[in-house]
């Protein structure tokens, strides 16, 4: 079973790693408008004056925006195809991203700006992308999940330094134009030639159908399944979206300031975003490792045992001080946790509630995620604005990296599901015990 298995993996990828590269980019898009914050900050502060929490308070309309859409935006992915939402969200997201030019000396213009850049992110979630994979690959479905969440690591390194060039030959108005168009340039038309839901018609061949896996999983039932909304009040839903919003919470409020707890750290300026750009590594890293594993090994454990990872860097950091080289270990092993962290709540969603409603459920954890995402840096400095430390921020973190580790183990063992409608059957050989 273990070599059948192993073929058939192995036949997935060989018929439809293209749609993966769609996702990748999709993926690496709406990482854009952040990473490129980062350069825009010193330009908008030395011509508005404004201070720079004014500025970066663009995030918490995005989180806000992604707690209240991101259901609504996975129910679309389940009733209009992602291939519709994502071929509109692209063009539609990089000329919201190019607006932010049009931005003037009053911060409410500003942030009225990034109200529309918030709403252009919905339509390019990664439910949008992810959603699509679980239609081609079932038997290594945790590695294509990781792959195409790698786009995040891959942004990283990136937007940074194009946005950077892109300001210091054209100034940062027009920064954000060019930005918007090379992103469009190169996103939409791969999109289009490669981005489509399995078995759907492509204007020059019929698309390759999924892979027979007929004896890895059970015939479709025709009795209808548990309906999303039953799916939302299990236990197993509540467990998993906790442990995703907790994970979030804890996790960026430290990789969103690691700069200036390196900083605090005893290091210099240049020298704490040199290192923190190790986070960047780590979860390309993490991802990749973490996506082998969850088709080898029980997810809930693989997410339980990553979540606790961050502990590590935690202790390192409160433990060293002015040491650049045990900062940079702490910012790959933190790297490696963050890597993994969505790629489990994607995969685990699929596992335990199947695919039929996997849109809008994975939808709301991810929209649950962002706005703990959003949420961690503002509580994280507002206890640095008090403390002027990070420290009590750093020893609040081990109980929730503890609890969300707690979480996942609760899920327990996997149901096995019909993939269409969600209705729990009999456990193939091989596979475990149904719950």
């Amino acid at each position: 079973m273990a070599h059948t298995a192993q073929l058939g993996a192995l036949e997935e990828w060989r018929k439809h790693w293209t749609v993966v590269v769609p996702c990748f980019l999709g993926i690496m898009l709406i990482s854009a408008h952040g990473h490129a914050l980062g350069v825009m900050i010193r330009p908008l502060e030395q011509e508005f004056g404004w201070p720079r929490a004014q500025i970066s308070a663009g995030f918490l309309f995005i989180s806000v925006m992604a707690l209240v859409l991101g259901p609504l935006i996975g129910g679309a992915v389940d009733r209009l195809g992602a291939r519709r939402i994502g071929m509109l969200g692209i063009p539609f997201y990089c000329s919201m991203l190019a607006c932010l030019s049009l931005a003037n000396d009053n911060i409410y213009s500003w942030w009225g700006l990034w109200i529309l850049v918030a709403i252009g992110s919905m339509t390019i979630l990664p439910v949008v992308w992810i959603s699509v994979l679980n239609g081609y690959f079932f038997l290594s479905r945790g590695l294509a999940m990781a792959i195409a969440l790698s786009g995040t690591g891959l942004g990283a390194a990136i937007w940074p330094f194009l946005t950077n060039t892109l300001v210091e030959e054209f100034g940062w108005r027009m920064a954000y134009v060019a930005l918007a168009m090379i992103s469009a340039a190169i996103c939409f038309p791969i999109t289009w030639l490669l981005f489509r839901e399995a078995g759907t018609d492509r204007p020059w061949r019929r698309a390759a159908q999924p892979v027979d896996l007929s004896e890895a999983r059970p015939a479709a039932s025709e009795t209808p399944g548990p309906t999303v909304r039953e799916q939302m009040a299990s236990r197993r839903f509540y467990k998993l979206a906790g442990a995703s919003i907790v994970f979030a919470i804890a996790s960026c409020a430290l990789t969103n300031n690691m700069v200036p707890v390196l900083i605090g750290e005893g290091l210099t300026p240049g020298t704490a975003a040199a290192t923190a750009g190790l986070l960047g590594i780590g979860s390309i890293t993490g991802r990749i490792v973490g996506g082998f594993l969850l088709d080898r090994l029980d997810g809930n454990k693989v997410a339980a045992v990553s979540v606790l990872l961050p502990i590590i860097p935690t202790t390192i950091l409160l433990m060293t001080d002015q040491s650049q080289a045990w900062a940079a270990l702490a910012c790959l092993i933190m790297g490696l946790s963050v890597g993994t962290e969505l790629d489990c709540c994607a995969y685990l969603a699929a596992r335990h509630f199947g695919t039929r409603h996997f849109g809008t459920l994975f939808g709301s954890i991810n929209g649950m995620l962002l706005f703990g995402a959003g949420l961690a840096p503002l509580s994280a400095n507002a206890v640095y604005d008090v403390t002027r430390s990070y420290d009590l921020v750093l020893y609040a973190l081990f109980p929730l990296f503890v609890l969300t580790a707690i979480l996942f183990l609760a899920l327990g063992n996997y149901r096995h599901l019909d993939p269409e409608t969600g209705i729990p059957m009999a456990a193939t050989p091989g596979s475990g015990n149904p719950t």
